[in-house]
């Protein structure tokens, strides 16, 4: 492993800060502790503990899969917290570099390992897109993981979640880093799911002894509001001492953890009292004697904007605390996957079948609109307000699930609402006569 990580992280952290545009800015000494954390966690089934001794065959099998646990880590540590085109550089980059260590001759004279036949992922997709299964030894598409999602339309629809590549992802990692006592830090711009995809894993995807606690900071969050929620939902272990009931871990969701506002000097009271927790282990009281309050089997999971829009940059000194996790946005499949099964389970539900058949052809020409729009109405200082995401799409879905079945029969009443619903989300936003004009051909 120490030579397979010597081949590699080094070109990777140069890539990354030469060539990649990183969504929250990171430094090397953090991604190349993340992509240790990761590789901890992923471990964690086969340390031995008290009282639950690791099965034989499992530890007889570790040698031949930690070479891809490795490069599993490398990926989602050093190349998870740049953007998606910047994915796409980093897929190349990995490829090219493990080639290059294949061939004995080549990695005796670097002083690198050998790679063996199924290390690296297959090359029918990118790297991103694969797992490793620990159990068959190979690596298997992400939605193969997952059991097929069903819609249930009578749910709100901010609460419904179709499973995707992207969350499905996201939350297995969430999950393996959380399991491994880590800290993590999702970051990604409006619209990608971050809120709804970690809110749900934390309420039903979670081993019974993690105790969720659910904040979401904004611009007038105090750090002393911010220390009466974390010390409410603590109890006294012992003098000085303070965490969970026993037998418990606290997993505190902080959303929005850029909103609060900097002060005279340009920190973040709240941000800056999490800091002195990671770094000291606790705070003190504000009651005299203020003593010190140690907090423990605590973990912190932050959702991360983009600095701008009401959202400060975030202090490299308590970014260095977390693995990093990109929230990239998705690509037009997901998008699709995720609107046609909504809306499809609307449609079928409560339509004759020549409305319901219209599902497919409604979602794409929403996503086809969508993209137009972004790429041609660009936000300029007279038109500032020209930015879209996958809220104003979810819009016009949501739109078309208001439609009666009493008086909707024909496929044309359905497409003349999908009209009326693009026109409202995205027309009314357009402020020129050649705006209008270009979103109406």
């Amino acid at each position: 492993l120490t030579t397979l990580f010597n081949g590699l992280v080094p070109d990777a952290l140069h890539l990354v800060r030469k060539r990649l545009r990183e969504t929250v800015p990171t430094t090397n000494h953090s991604l190349v502790m993340s992509c240790f954390n990761l590789m901890d966690s992923l471990l964690k089934p086969y340390q031995q503990y008290e009282g639950t001794p690791v099965a034989p065959e499992m530890l007889e099998g570790l040698p031949s899969i930690l070479p891809s646990l490795m490069l599993f880590a490398i990926t989602w540590s050093l190349g998870a917290s740049c953007d998606k085109a910047g994915r796409e550089q980093f897929n190349k980059f990995l490829r090219e570099k493990v080639a290059s260590l294949v061939t004995a001759e080549a990695a005796k004279e670097a002083g690198v390992a050998v790679i063996a036949d199924g290390v690296l992922m297959p090359a029918t997709a990118p790297v991103y897109e694969w797992c490793y299964d620990r159990q068959s030894h190979t690596w298997v598409p992400w939605m193969d993981t997952v059991p097929a999602a069903t819609c249930d339309p009578d749910k709100p629809f901010a609460q419904i979640i179709v499973p995707t590549v992207d969350t499905v992802r996201y939350t297995y990692l969430v999950d393996s880093l959380l399991a491994g006592g880590k800290h993590v830090a999702c970051v990604g711009e409006t619209g990608t799911g971050k809120t709804l995809a970690l809110s749900a894993k934390l309420l039903e995807g979670m081993p019974p002894e993690v105790q969720p606690v659910f904040m979401t900071f904004s611009a007038r969050t105090s750090a002393n509001q911010t220390q009466d929620i974390i010390d409410s939902k603590m109890e006294k272990r012992r003098k000085g001492v303070f965490g969970p009931p026993p037998g418990k871990r606290c997993v505190i969701f902080v959303d929005d953890l850029n909103m609060p506002q900097c002060e005279k000097y340009f920190a973040q009271p709240p941000l800056e009292l999490l800091r002195q927790w990671f770094d000291h282990g606790g705070w003190y009281d504000r009651k005299p004697p203020c003593p010190f309050r140690t907090i423990v089997d605590t973990q912190i999971l932050g959702a991360v904007g983009p600095p701008g829009g009401g959202r400060n940059p975030v202090s490299a000194r308590l970014l260095r605390h977390f693995n990093v996790i990109s929230f990239t946005e998705l690509s037009d499949g997901s998008v699709a996957r995720i609107f046609t099964t909504v809306l499809g389970a609307f449609l079928h539900r409560n339509f004759n079948d020549s409305i319901a058949s219209l599902t497919q052809q409604l979602v794409l020409g929403t996503v086809e609109l969508y993209n137009a729009i972004r790429a041609e109405l660009l936000p300029t200082p007279y038109k500032s307000h020209y930015t879209f995401n996958l809220r104003d799409m979810s819009k016009v879905v949501q739109g078309l699930m208001r439609a009666d079945p009493k008086t909707t029969a024909a496929p044309t009443q359905i497409v003349s609402l999908w009209l009326h619903e693009n026109s409202r989300v995205f027309e009314d936003r357009l402020t020129c006569p050649e705006d209008h004009a270009w979103f109406r051909e």
